[in-house]
């Protein structure tokens, strides 16, 4: 997904990794660990 701005100024995007990196963050903030989110990738 792309964000842009009422102009069309892009302004980042988001993907499927970009998703699994910030779930790595969240698990290893909250003290799962980063490769908890390995569970539920195949």
């Amino acid at each position: 997904m792309y964000y842009v701005d009422p102009y069309g100024k892009p302004l980042g995007y988001e993907d499927v990794f970009t998703k699994i990196d910030l779930c790595r963050e969240h698990y290893a903030a909250v003290g799962l660990g980063e490769d908890y989110v390995d569970r539920f990738i195949r």
